[in-house]
């Protein structure tokens, strides 16, 4: 912003480039460079007078910026007085614990990091208890064990600073998907390479030739003419109105693919890029206490190098995140390096619901979320019925719903009553349900 002669302007003081390309001539190249950029982004985020916390998830995310770390503090290049580690587990999940991983990455620090087990934590609770009210769902969290935990380890050691590996999966080709790279070559219309690709990556899927290319077609398509995925689709128990209000932030926010200009992979990774933003965004600011979160693999240049190298360095026939598992190796665990894709089936979420169904039932028939429009009822309690009988339904979408509920009868216990028409106390919704600000919850 500039001020001038009681005048103001505004304007963007930089964006990315769609122009930049990134062509070396072996793949070594592409590692070293990649090994600098990700390495000044951890150095970047280091300073601290007090030691800096990071999350070991046990993927290749935080394990990658937790062994970057550390090969930088060694070399007394890391601006902190130390680096501790926090990593969560539960033994019960039989594809969801990640112990076994994160573990690896300790033995090769020499020390263990804290530790916090979710075993026993709630997932659908919607009581909200507090002496203040939360300004919007993303503030409303209930506290929880390993909060307790996870603050506790904050004021034990004063940290001020928290490592998040956030953004490596989006941005490093955790997807292992062919189509923008043949949305490039569609684009640049070089049909022979196009078709050995084709013949390449329909082996790898084992899908036919003709429906890898139709699929990259398709993101050219008018949304109205694209096919929705089953995973962008809305809760099957959300209101039709509230739908149709909000179906852009529920969808998220996707655009159709600009034939002629910047590569339709530079604009799926600006897309991505935009996808991150609004996570982000949605976080609540901590304050009891106080910490930075700081995100290594959003850097500037990070993500400029990653948005400028073709395609095919990042995701390769069998070989996801091919870039980044080739320029880690011998800093990052082999272990972590040819781990396949986490899984993200909870079973404890599942068997939570066995656990609380009559509650949870008698929940569903009285809820705040229902009679302002935005949730279905019956379409919910049907959905709680599926998970009770072992079906798979969208779990995270559903804690969500309860925890918008919470926060609506956080609200009201506070005083302050929602209402569509007319306001009470002061107080209206209307306009913040019609808005996306609820709908990002959901989406």
């Amino acid at each position: 912003m500039c001020i001038r002669d009681r005048e103001q302007a505004v304007r963007k003081y930089w964006d990315f480039d769609p122009a930049r390309e990134i062509r070396y001539l072996s793949d070594s190249h592409y590692e070293e460079h990649f090994r600098a950029v990700f390495a000044e982004a951890v150095r970047r985020r280091l300073r601290s007078d007090f030691p800096v916390l990071a999350e070991l998830s046990g993927g290749m995310d935080s394990s990658s910026i937790v062994c970057m770390a550390d090969e930088l503090i060694a070399r007394g290049v890391g601006d902190t007085p130390g680096l501790d580690t926090i990593s969560y587990y539960n033994d019960a999940e039989p594809h969801w614990n990640e112990r076994p991983y994160f573990t690896k990455v300790e033995e090769k620090r020499g020390h263990s990091g804290f530790h916090v087990n979710l075993g026993s934590q709630q997932p659908f609770k919607v009581e909200y208890k507090d002496n203040r009210p939360a300004a919007t769902p993303a503030t409303c969290r209930h506290p929880s064990e390993a909060g307790r935990q996870f603050r506790a380890c904050l004021a034990a050691c004063g940290h001020r600073v928290l490592l998040s590996g956030t953004g490596g999966d989006e941005v490093t080709g955790g997807v292992p998907t062919p189509i923008p790279e043949l949305e490039d070559l569609l684009a640049r219309a070089r049909f022979g390479e196009l078709a050995h690709k084709l013949k390449i990556w329909a082996l790898e899927k084992r899908k036919p030739w003709v429906h890898l290319l139709f699929a990259a077609a398709r993101g050219f398509f008018p949304l109205a003419l694209a096919d929705m995925s089953r995973q962008k689709l809305p809760a099957p128990w959300l209101e039709s109105k509230f739908v149709r209000r909000n179906r852009a932030a529920l969808q998220g926010y996707e655009r159709r693919l600009r034939l002629f200009g910047p590569l339709p992979s530079f604009q799926e990774s600006l897309g991505a890029l935009d996808a991150l933003r609004r996570q982000v965004e949605c976080e609540a600011l901590p304050s009891e206490p106080p910490y930075e979160k700081r995100y290594p693999f959003l850097d500037r240049d990070v993500l400029e190098f990653l948005f400028a190298v073709p395609r095919e360095q990042l995701v390769r026939p069998g070989q996801r995140r091919s870039l980044m598992r080739r320029a880690l190796r011998g800093i990052v665990p082999s272990e972590l390096l040819n781990r396949k894709r986490k899984a993200y089936v909870v079973r404890t979420a599942i068997t939570e619901i066995s656990t609380q169904w009559d509650r949870l039932r008698e929940t569903s028939q009285h809820l705040m979320v229902s009679s302002l429009g935005i949730v279905a009822t019956e379409a919910l309690s049907e959905a709680l019925d599926k998970a009770h009988g072992g079906e798979r339904i969208p779990i995270v979408t559903l804690m969500r719903t309860l925890g918008i509920e919470g926060w609506l009868r956080g609200l009201r216990d506070q005083g302050w009553e929602p209402a569509l028409q007319g306001p009470r106390r002061a107080f209206h919704f209307r306009d913040c349900i019609r808005s996306s600000s609820l709908s990002k919850e959901f989406s």
